[in-house]
This record gives structure tokens, sequence and C-alpha cells, in this order.
């Protein structure tokens, strides 16, 4: 549909909005470079202008400008932009307004085709420190019932939160996981005191539409790429992550979410073993139909759940307003609980802070 007159290019109206989100989340640097982008992009932006505002989806489901930072940020990474971009993204100083609008028309002319690239394939946000949560969430379920648990998780990506294991979570006053670890977890903790208690993991693995392999180096680059400017704290936890997924290699299937929850929810599940599935940040990036089949393979299992064979979703997602990121926990066990989904938490989309209201 044409815009009316006056009206802001869909591309920009959409930066605009991410511009606010990362100011409000306190991501300055995200934040200038989304307003410099929204100025620069309708004037020198050519061919990935075009290719955003002609998008056949929805900009912000399919995080359409979290593609364009990877993009910009692998070119700054490989010393391709290393002069404005690469100081916005190491986190060196801050470049001016004209710097930086100078520095993406530059970018946008000469590297259009590399960011259509980056357009055409979907986010690899694989943020470990929104697993924090869903140690929350076990620790909080333990409380009611101390079962070991089996983990699978939905949009897994490199498989760096199925090593939550491995890291060591810090939640208010409360420790768990490793008690010594290269990937320490330790959200700013709100709200009511953290659930206590043992983790006990039986096993975890994953499935994804496009795994990535942090052993490979490429999938690494890619990796790196999805990082906000100068978060060097995070650059630095992600590298981590990834060394231990070298020495413990996550195991990530390949394949559609809702076929693949069948399969897994056809398999006999131990007596006196929790199942649990996690997804965070995941459902915005599938479609309607897909989201439903999910919903449905969750009604079967559920319905065959029994109180010594529990299912638990764990959901760390945007709220359909996209104001706010809720932890839900729904819990199926044959007596009492069908799948209710409860608000445990509000979750900064990074994991940096957990807002708890837990289960009572």
């Amino acid at each position: 549909m044409p815009r009316a007159a006056g009206e802001p290019a869909r591309a920009v109206r959409q930066l605009r909005i991410e511009a606010a989100k990362a100011h409000g989340f306190g991501k300055p640097r995200a934040a200038a470079l989304m307003a410099a982008l929204a100025r620069v992009l309708p004037q020198t932006g050519g061919p990935v202008f075009a290719g955003i505002e002609t998008w056949p989806g929805d900009l912000a489901s399919d995080g359409v400008i979290f593609r364009l930072n990877a993009g910009l940020h692998a070119l700054a990474l490989a010393g391709r932009e290393a002069g404005v971009l690469g100081a916005l993204y190491r986190g060196g100083a801050m470049p001016s307004t004209f710097a930086l609008e100078a520095a993406l028309a530059h970018a946008l002319d000469v590297h259009g085709g590399d960011l259509l690239g980056w357009l055409a394939h979907p986010t690899q946000t694989n943020e470990v420190a929104r697993v924090a949560g869903l140690v929350a969430a076990l620790l909080e379920l333990g409380r009611s019932a101390a079962l070991p648990c089996e983990v699978l998780e939905l949009g897994a990506s490199a498989g760096l939160n199925l090593n939550f294991p491995h890291y060591a979570v810090q939640l208010g006053a409360v420790r768990a996981g490793a008690a010594t670890s290269a990937v320490t977890l330790a959200p700013q903790w709100r709200g009511g005191g953290a659930p206590e208690g043992a983790l006990s993991v039986t096993a975890a693995r994953g499935v994804d539409l496009h795994p990535l392999d942090a052993g490979l180096e490429a999938d690494r680059k890619r990796l790196a790429a999805y990082l906000w400017p100068g978060e060097t704290a995070r650059a630095a936890r992600l590298a981590a992550a990834i060394g231990i997924a070298q020495t413990h290699p996550p195991q990530v299937d390949t394949g559609l979410a809702s076929a693949w929850l069948l399969q897994r929810f056809a398999e006999p599940q131990r007596r006196g073993v929790r199942r649990v599935v996690f997804h965070s940040m995941v459902l915005q990036y599938a479609s309607a139909a897909e989201r439903a089949a999910i919903d449905r393979a969750f009604a079967l299992a559920g319905a065959r759940a029994e109180p010594d064979r529990p299912l638990v979703r764990v959901s760390i997602e945007w709220r359909a307003d996209r104001a706010a990121v809720e932890l839900r926990i729904a819990q199926w066990n044959g007596a009492g609980n069908g799948g209710e989904a409860r608000l445990a938490a509000l979750c900064h989309p990074y994991g940096e802070w957990i807002d708890w209201r837990g289960l009572t």
C-alpha cells in the first residue's frame, strides 16, 4: 500500500521505534545507530532501503532491523568498516552525529550487497543471559516437587542456552549451577526473593530451523555480529559460552519446532522426571500456524501428563503489545495443573534484570 503524503517511510518508522526501545533499555549506542539509520537510509540506502520497504512480512516480528545491525557489525568485525563503525561497535569514542551518518551512508553504498545478504537470513540472538530466567523457573518448580528435569529448547540457535548447567548463576542471594565457570549469569534481581533449591538436569536438547555450530569459525562470527554496538561485557560472555560449547557440544537438531516437539513428546518420559520445554524470544519469528501447532503439541502431551511425569512450558517472550517481556510458566500434571500459563516475572529482553513474582 503506498504511503500517504508526508507519512514516514516504513523503514523509518520501525527504526524510530527500535531507537526508542534501545534508549529505554539503556542502550545509547544502539539508539544512536537506529536514529542515524532512520535519517540516512531513505537518502542513500538504495537497494537496502528498498528491500526493507518492500519486506513481505512484519518488520518487527521478523527482526529486520536486527538483521541490518548484524550486517553492519559484521563489516566492522571484519575490518571492512574499521573506522567510525568499528569504534562504535568496539565501545570506543562515541562518534559525532555527522560522522556516524557519513559512515553509514558509505557502508550502505559500498556494501549494499552484503547487507542484503544479512537481511535474507533469520536472526541468531542466542543470548545466554536469558537462561537465568529458566534457572529461576526450575528452582521455583522444585519448591513444590524437587524432581530432576529433562530440558528441551525451541529455537536453540547454536545451543548455548542448553549448556546452562555449566554456567554459574546468581539470582539475588541464591547461587545455582556450576560452582565455578567462565560464564557467570547475574541479572539484577527485583521483586520477590529468588527461589532456592538444587538444580538437577538429566538431559538437554534443542531444535532450530537453521542451527549454528559453535565449532565453526563462520558461525562464531555470525553469533558475534548480532550483538548491539559497544556491548563489550555481552561479547565477552558470548565468547566464554562459545568456549564452553566447544568443550561440551550441545545437541541441537535441525527442524520445525512443532514437528520436533511431537517427536520428543512421543518418546517415553521417565517416572520421577519433569519434562521442561523452554523458549526465549522465539515465537515472534514463528508463523501463526506454527504457533498454533506448538500449542496443539503441548495440549496433546499435557493431556497425558501425570503427577510423577509432569510437563512444563517455560517461555520468555514479548507480550502481545511488545511493551514488556514476560516469563510465563505453564504446568500439566494430571492433578490440578492443566496448562494455564502464569506470569512468573518480567524480564529485560537480553536478561539484564528479572522482576520476579513467582508462582505463589
